[in-house]
């Protein structure tokens, strides 16, 4: 008993020291589709995503700060303000910056006017909304909470809250053009615009008014004197509690609406706020006029296929407007997205129409996949795999899906195949196919792919699970790379563990013959242990323990988990077990092959990957560049393609790149630390010759700065540096010394 325990502790102890370095973005790894190269593949897709404008690294230009609410994934692009195609350049960096814990819909606002983006987003506990105030602190953009949740005053001495439906979205802006930020969004029932007014301007002088106090008054409870009908997408004018404060009195309040968007018009001739109008369950935004003013607003007419002048908006399904300037002329251009997760585009769902100033014909339609072009996306829930499908010594990419939708059909799965074309130390991708041997005929969903030899003929055949529970088999009658022509056994071995398999194929109880883990909706794994022979495996009720290592990767609120899993050997041998979920997150588990019938394992992290990657993770692990260290793909259910390394490729997808742990022999300080006009990098037990110096910023861009050297000292002067983090880089005969410093003046 004490050796077995001293066993388990001598494991986790290796496993602890030799595999759990800190995961680093990869984007730079070229990736072709249709003979052009994706500038941001690795971004990992969008299927309900919600734009806004801010400068994310004080350089003066409004950058892009998107979060999809499906998974509550928050995505920055930076801008360089050129008005071109190529003006925004994806930048995972800021991505951190913002606050966790995000949900349903999350918007930039700067309500205290100070230059710095403001957050507004959803509050769930309270069906409110709440407020993040951006700064800059050391040179980077800082979040606190100043407003759990926005409440307005009522007649009495208290405050109520405003409220606000997790399925909306609601407008933040300047209604009345006083100069502060005002709300509107549909009420309790979901047939009347709410109007929350500020009134910090309607105070002025008053301290307890300021801008960021956040005191409102409920203006009114039918704004614009229109009501959204419950039960259809018609829009009804001149409502009876016109310009009053009390509720509808035209329509009995029983169950609510579901959910509408919301997005604010500026007026451009008569300087009212018009709104474009989302409806759950239908395809168009409808455009509503206001013939009223800044101070009392009248919705008069009702535009169903807006804009008459061109391309009218048709998403599928719900769509939500929102305003960035995209081509930096300073008007606010319109996108439009699905603002639901389910049944809805997932891809070409981001519609763009530029803002031409023409009263007449405000919106000229561009394109349906705005920055879409540029991904990796599969539409919804990608499962990847590294494989080698060709052959050739070089992994591969395979990708399963939950499927695309199609508004005639249900959701079918394809496999892609994305062929690696560059070599052993420089990989990069080109797709051969997105629906490989026509694999959507089969009518799957939910295709969730692995690969292993289970005949004994030394090639991987291919085991696809799906929605139903089930495992498909195909064999492998390739010679010289794979090929899978047809399905050769559906139901495989009648295995199916109630819904959504994910099967991964393994010798877990090292016979020599491959076993299979699958996981489950349910966030267990089973254990099918192979009591056939090499030529022809065997797997049947008898054979299976569903509670493998007694894991359950379900986090609560939710009732199911989506375990999804990976099993490889790291350097001393450890069996590993990594498990995707449902919460994005990835856990981590120590094998011990004398509890794989029965027994729980020991699990070592909860959240392997240490960013987060949005709901539905899957992972597959290899060296796709022959440096001994591991590389980390992603899929997820937004349907895109995410990678990490163990090693550093992109230096700048990290606002604070950590130290490399240097010997204790020859270690390297950077002081004074902050630095202001110079910096010193002592190089302990070492005389450098001629050394090379580099200095990164946080955009892994090299920036130019004046360097000298003697003995052990290379002294770097920053005086024409920008505030901000910088890596130091230092090159002594083959030696790499890195460092980081910030520049603060």
């Amino acid at each position: 008993m004490l050796n077995r325990l001293l066993a388990s502790i001598l494991i986790l102890w290796s496993v602890h020291v030799n595999g759990q370095n800190s995961k680093n973005r990869v984007i730079s790894i070229p990736v072709y589709k249709n003979g052009a190269l994706l500038s941001a593949a690795w971004t990992g897709g969008v299927n309900a995503p919600q734009f806004s404008s801010g400068d994310l690294n004080n350089d003066g230009i409004k950058d892009l700060f998107i979060f999809d609410r499906e998974g509550n994934k928050v995505i920055t692009y930076l801008s360089n303000g050129s008005g071109t195609d190529s003006m925004y350049t994806y930048a995972p960096q800021y991505e951190a910056l913002f606050p966790s814990g995000l949900s349903q819909f999350a918007l930039l606002r700067d309500y205290n006017h100070d230059g710095i983006p403001d957050l507004f987003t959803f509050n769930g506990s309270q069906a409110g909304i709440e407020v993040f105030k951006g700064s800059m602190q050391n040179g980077l953009l800082h979040y606190d909470l100043v407003c759990p949740v926005i409440r307005y005053l009522t007649d009495s001495p208290f405050t109520a809250i405003a409220f606000a439906n997790y399925a909306d979205i609601p407008v933040i802006t300047d209604v009345n053009r006083d100069g502060d930020i005002d709300i509107l969004t549909y009420a309790v029932f979901g047939t009347n615009v709410v109007y929350y007014e500020n009134q910090s301007k309607e105070h002025p002088g008053n301290p307890h008014y300021d801008i960021d106090s956040f005191n409102y008054v409920l203006a009114s409870s039918c704004w614009g004197n229109f009501s959204q009908n419950a039960g259809s997408n018609s829009i009804e004018l001149n409502i009876t509690c016109k310009g009053g404060t009390g509720q509808d009195t035209t329509q009995p309040h029983g169950p609510r609406h579901a959910g509408n968007s919301l997005y604010a018009v500026q007026d451009l001739q008569y300087r009212t706020v018009d709104l474009l109008n989302g409806n759950i369950g239908y395809d168009n935004l409808s455009f509503l006029q206001n013939c009223g003013d800044s101070s009392y607003a009248n919705i008069c007419l009702v535009d169903s296929s807006y804009p008459l002048c061109d391309v009218p908006i048709v998403m599928r399904t719900y769509p939500a407007g929102f305003g960035v300037d995209v081509n930096a002329d300073g008007q606010e251009d319109l996108l439009v997205a699905p603002n639901q997760t389910t049944e809805a585009r997932d891809i070409k769902n981001v519609m763009y129409y530029k803002n031409t100033g023409n009263v007449n014909c405000r919106y000229e339609y561009q394109s349906d996949s705005f920055l879409v072009h540029s991904m990796l996306d599969f539409g919804t829930a990608s499962k990847a795999v590294f494989y080698d499908f060709n052959g050739d010594g070089l992994q591969d990419i395979v990708v399963g899906n939950y499927g695309y939708f199609v508004p005639s059909n249900p959701y079918k799965s394809t496999l892609a195949f994305y062929e690696n074309t560059g070599d052993a130390t420089h990989p990069q991708f080109t797709m051969l196919t997105e629906d490989y041997n026509n694999m959507s005929t089969y009518g799957l969903q939910g295709a969730n792919p692995a690969f292993g030899d289970l005949d004994g003929d030394g090639k991987a055949d291919l085991l696809l699970g799906d929605i139903t529970g089930n495992i498909h088999y195909f064999k492998n009658t390739g010679t010289t790379g794979s090929s899978y022509p047809s399905m050769t056994q559906a139901q495989y071995f009648n295995i199916n563990v109630g819904l959504y398999s994910a099967p991964f194929i393994y010798d877990v109880n090292g016979d020599s013959l491959n076993d299979l883990i699958v996981g489950n909706q349910n966030g267990t794994l089973s254990y099918y242990w192979n009591f056939g022979t090499k030529d022809s495996a065997v797997f049947n009720a008898d054979s299976v323990n569903p509670n493998f290592g007694n894991i359950n990767v379900t986090v609560s609120p939710n009732s199911v988990g989506y375990s999804q899993p990976f099993i490889r050997k790291d350097s001393a041998g450890n069996m590993l077990l990594f498990v995707g979920s449902l919460s994005g997150n990835i856990y981590e588990y120590v094998i011990d092959q004398g509890q794989l019938r029965n027994g729980t394992f020991n699990r070592i992290t909860t959240d392997f990957i240490g960013q987060p990657v949005g709901h539905n993770s899957t992972l597959s692990i290899a060296d796709i560049n022959s440096d001994g260290e591991m590389e980390y793909l992603i899929g997820n259910s937004r349907g895109g393609l995410m990678m990490y390394s163990d090693s550093v490729w992109d230096p700048g997808t990290s606002l604070g790149v950590a130290d490399v742990a240097p010997s204790l022999q020859h270690q390297l300080y950077v002081f004074p630390n902050p630095a202001k006009d110079y910096v010193v990098c002592d190089i302990t037990g070492d005389y450098l010759v001629n050394p090379q110096t580099e200095i990164i910023n946080v955009l892994g861009q090299k920036v130019f700065a004046e360097t000298t050297f003697s003995s052990h000292h290379v002294t770097v002067n920053t005086a024409g540096l920008c505030n901000g983090f910088y890596v130091v880089r230092i090159n002594q005969s083959g030696t790499l010394f890195t460092g980081k410093v910030l520049i603060e003046k």
